[in-house]
């Protein structure tokens, strides 16, 4: 029974920091979503992309001598979030801003159809191949008790929180993130009050990018590097409506209760009770569907009423 418990606790620690990697890319869902109402399906490639960039400038930088080792991985970070600040804008021109206008299922067809291109581009340029690139924390544990943790997933568990909090006090303390909600609720409104819609458009993009470059980053030494990374996102996105879809505090939550469901049933429910391994991959959706019969809008999505 103990080294059930034991067993148990140190899965629930490993779902806690898969189900960050989740929340970021939840986040990403969530920051398209309160701006444009517009769900953005190439989130999962999004983070493939920016791990892949900056691993790239990792491996050209770590080849000069006087950059190896913490400041080659700076640098390369820094690089890959000044990519995906260009690439963040790109999409606004190609997806948003032609779409604008248009039904909202033509902009989610035109994210579907970015993500399976980006996938297609992205196994041209880096190959077959499966990488696992170098953490740059390092390889080292902490013990908590009985719990060892690597300082990886530490440093994984205190981005996502400290990304989702600066997200929140953004979107309910600063012009630009209120500029943003009310884009959300009323684009035209919001035009002719002189909130300038382009520009929060092409910033929401901008920021999903840079979260999913981050999520990207952190998520690629816990596991492999390859072009089909991206499908996390079809996992984040059930996390990204469990907590409240376009709640930012409901992402971190969505996403870590995924990741708990996800370790433990791979792990001891899948050891105890077999069967368990028959539905691993649809555990997450049973829970889902559970939660969003009590709760329709999610765990803190708040009910939206219309007046007339």
């Amino acid at each position: 029974m103990t080294d059930m418990l034991g067993g148990l606790a140190q899965e629930v620690v490993s779902g806690i920091a898969l189900g960050c990697i989740y929340a970021l890319i939840a986040l990403g869902f969530t920051l398209i979503y309160k701006a444009t109402e517009v769900v953005n399906f190439a989130q999962g490639e999004l983070m493939m992309v920016g791990a892949y960039v900056n691993f790239f400038i990792v491996t050209a930088l770590l080849e000069i001598p006087m950059l190896d080792g913490a400041l080659g991985f700076l640098l390369a970070f820094a690089g890959a979030v000044a990519f995906a600040f260009l690439f963040g804008t790109f999409l606004d021109l190609i997806i948003n801003r032609p779409l604008k206008d248009e039904p909202v299922f033509s902009v989610i067809m035109a994210t579907i159809s970015m993500a399976i291109i980006l996938r297609a581009v992205m196994a041209l340029i880096a190959g077959p191949m499966t990488r696992l690139p170098i953490s740059p924390f390092g390889t080292g544990v902490v013990k908590i008790g009985g719990l060892v943790v690597s300082v990886h997933d530490l440093f994984i568990i205190s981005s996502a929180v400290v990304l989702v909090c600066g997200f929140y006090y953004f979107f309910n303390r600063t012009k630009w993130g209120i500029a943003m909600k009310a884009t959300s609720e009323d684009p035209m409104a919001a035009s002719l009050v002189g909130i300038p819609v382009k520009k929060v458009y092409r910033n929401v993009w901008i920021f999903s990018m840079v979260v999913a470059t981050i999520g990207g980053v952190l998520l690629a030494p816990r596991t492999l590097l390859d072009t089909n990374m991206g499908f996390l996102g079809l996992k984040a996105f059930p996390a990204a409506v469990l907590g409240g879809f376009g709640s930012v505090p409901g992402a971190i939550v969505g996403g870590v209760i995924m990741g708990i469901i996800e370790t433990v049933s791979m792990g001891t429910l899948s050891f105890y009770f077999p069967w368990v391994k028959e539905i691993n991959d649809i555990v997450i959706w049973i829970v889902l569907i559970g939660v969003l019969m009590i709760r329709p809008n999610g765990i803190l999505g708040r009910e939206e009423i219309e007046r007339v």
